[in-house]
């Protein structure tokens, strides 16, 4: 049996609340796991002990950002809906609204044939930072102004991708 190596060129991400985002990511990395070793002490020294919590860093998506800011706009106002900075109603939009507070986001990684191989679903993501948008008058051709989104959540899991 071969075994080929994991192509990073190819993936696709679904976020039900935010499909203007979906469509135009352009950078994503299957965050880093750790495990704090837990300590056990004793009358000469602390003994690390296996682990016994799991920490997961923040999920990034590096967008496009498209020529109507509509995707943009898309995570501004699921991060105002989370921390309702104008007014209370915010809150309660986001939270009455059809995908709620937290929404789930899937990556499928696909191989060189461009089929799907393998699915990661982060469980229950809110953002919690949205970066700028360059704008720059200086720039010989156009490029065009890419946005990050962080994302909290509480777990992923990476399984084999099936219809």
């Amino acid at each position: 049996m071969i075994t080929n190596y994991f192509s990073p060129l190819e993936f696709q991400v679904t976020i039900k609340r935010m499909p203007n985002v979906e469509f135009f990511v352009q950078r994503t990395a299957i965050p880093s796991v750790s495990g704090n070793p837990a300590e056990m002490p004793t009358p000469f020294n602390r003994l690390s002990i296996t682990p016994d919590k799991l920490q997961y860093s923040y999920l990034d998506l590096t967008f496009i950002v498209d020529e109507s800011l509509s995707n943009y706009m898309e995570v501004l106002k699921w991060i105002k809906g989370t921390t309702f900075p104008e007014r209370y109603q915010q809150y309660k939009d986001l939270a009455d609204s059809e995908h709620g507070i937290q929404s789930d986001i899937t990556i499928i990684a696909l191989n060189s044939h461009k089929n799907p191989v393998v699915k990661i679903t982060f469980t229950n993501c809110a953002p919690i930072s949205l970066s700028e948008v360059v704008l720059d008058t200086t720039q010989t051709d156009v490029v065009y102004p890419e946005a990050t989104v962080t994302f909290s959540y509480d777990y992923f899991d990476i399984t084999p991708y099936f219809d």
